[in-house]
This record gives structure tokens, C-alpha cells and sequence, in this order.
């Protein structure tokens, strides 16, 4: 069985020499911006979803147009880090497939390491960075949809740890299964939130969502699956105080 972890990006960039790395481009760029790019417009594919939906549209199309019977979704700057790879993008080691198809030996699903944010819950961080209304509309749909994942999904908003970016590596028939839980719940809240209206960052909201909502989905097959936590290095680095002074402020101060 062969990996593909599809890179999600909407700009040219440094991408992995590997095979197994295919960019798969977002957004309305005229040009490709590798040689080996697929799009997220060809196909089945919500492509004119991508400024509310972020990477989901990436999400949508492995889910739709993908024929790998393992795959993965990075982002351009954020991969799975490893400390022994000799695969390199910008001088960072990152989780060569080798390596990831071994985890995979005697792990279901690799996922980002969670973020712990001690000060606040899950819950009061998304109150206090996006809309709380937003929120409150995600809650009820749940209990519509999918009442059996009110309890944990009340479980993670409670807690102050999450995985986050949304990455992911497994078999495709177990993401195809997540996907097939999550969208439905996104296009009915896409109907009902005014996000229109939002600026361009609040307008990411579906996005956001579904970064809670993969872990609520991981916790409801907790004891079904067997999940890695995977370390994530961002390749350009990043500002891990300024990350930390932003959630105090809209933590105490309220600033969005």
C-alpha cells in the first residue's frame, strides 16, 4: 500500500522532495504552483467554499476524487515532525513516509500532538476568539444530527487540550468515515450562519469548527482506534510568545 500525504497550500513554495508529498492547491490561483499539483476545483469538489471552509475543501476533495489506500493532509508551512528523518523542507525534519507508514504498523490514525491551553477551556477559547452565537448553533446540531457525540463533544469544549490544523494520516476508508460525519454538519451550519458578513479571518469559521470537531469525533472512537500523537513543526518557525500574549488578551481583555 502507498502513502500520499496531500500538502495544502494556495502559493508557490518549498515542498517535499518525495513522491509522496503532492501539493494540492486551494484557492483561485491562475497558475499552478508545482509541477505535480492537483487542485481542489477539479472533480467533486466545494473549491468555491474555500475563504469560510479553509483546508476542508483540500478535506472534500481526498474525500471525493482520492483513490490512495493511505493518505494524509499536511500544510505547506506544518508537517508531522520526526527527529531522525533525512527528509527536509527548509532545513526542518519532518516524518518521511517510511516512517509514518511504520507508526502505522500499530496506530489506526496519526494526528497532531494536542495544545494544551491550561488558562482556558476549548469552549471559552472559541467563545472568546470567534462567535459565541457560532458556537451555540454548532452545539444544536449536534444534538440534531449526531446526538450519540453531545457528550463528548460537551467533554473536549470542556477540556483544555486539542489537536489542532486539522492533519491527518490513515487509511482512506477510515477518514472516508469522518468526512462522511463531518460535512453534513458543516453544509447545514454553512445555511444557517450569517458568515458573510464576518471579516476575512471570522469568515473561517468552518474551518475552526472542524478543528473542535475532529477531536470530538476522535474521542467518541477512543476506544475503537488507536491514535498517535504526532509533533508538528512549522517550517517557517514559529512565535510561540506571541501565540501566548493573544490568548491572554482574548482570554481577559476580550480582544478578538
Amino acid at each position: 500500500m502507498k502513502l500520499i500525504t496531500y500538502v495544502v497550500s494556495h502559493k508557490q513554495y518549498e515542498f517535499p522532495d518525495s513522491t509522496n508529498f503532492v501539493p494540492l492547491q486551494v484557492g483561485n490561483a491562475p497558475a499552478a504552483i508545482s509541477q505535480k499539483t492537483v487542485r481542489d476545483s477539479t472533480g467533486d469538489n466545494i473549491a468555491h467554499l474555500n475563504s469560510s471552509f479553509c483546508e476542508l475543501t483540500a478535506a472534500y476533495w481526498i474525500w471525493k476524487n482520492s483513490q490512495e489506500d493511505i493518505v494524509g493532509l499536511a500544510h505547506y508551512r506544518r508537517y508531522f515532525a520526526s527527529s531522525t528523518s533525512n527528509l527536509m523542507v527548509k532545513g526542518k525534519r519532518i516524518a518521511s513516509p517510511e516512517e509514518m507508514m511504520n507508526l502505522l504498523e500499530n496506530a489506526d490514525i496519526l494526528v497532531a500532538k494536542p495544545r494544551n491551553y491550561y488558562i482556558t477551556s476549548i469552549k471559552s477559547h472559541y467563545i472568546h476568539a470567534h462567535h459565541e452565537s457560532d458556537y451555540t448553533q454548532l452545539r444544536d446540531e449536534i444534538a440534531r444530527q449526531q446526538p450519540d457525540y453531545l457528550s463528548d463533544f460537551d467533554d473536549v469544549m470542556g477540556g483544555t487540550k486539542i489537536s489542532l490544523y486539522n492533519m491527518f494520516v490513515c487509511k482512506k476508508a477510515l477518514i472516508d468515515e469522518y468526512f462522511a460525519w463531518l460535512f453534513p454538519l458543516l453544509f447545514a451550519l454553512e445555511q444557517k450562519i450569517a458568515y458573510q458578513n464576518y471579516d476575512a479571518y471570522q469568515k473561517r469559521v468552518f474551518g475552526f469548527m472542524a478543528e473542535r470537531l475532529f477531536n470530538v469525533w476522535l474521542h467518541h472512537q477512543r476506544n475503537r482506534l488507536r491514535i498517535k500523537y504526532m509533533p508538528v513543526v512549522n517550517i517557517d518557525g514559529e512565535n510561540l510568545l506571541l501565540k501566548g500574549i493573544g490568548l491572554l488578551k482574548r482570554h481577559f481583555w476580550g480582544t478578538k
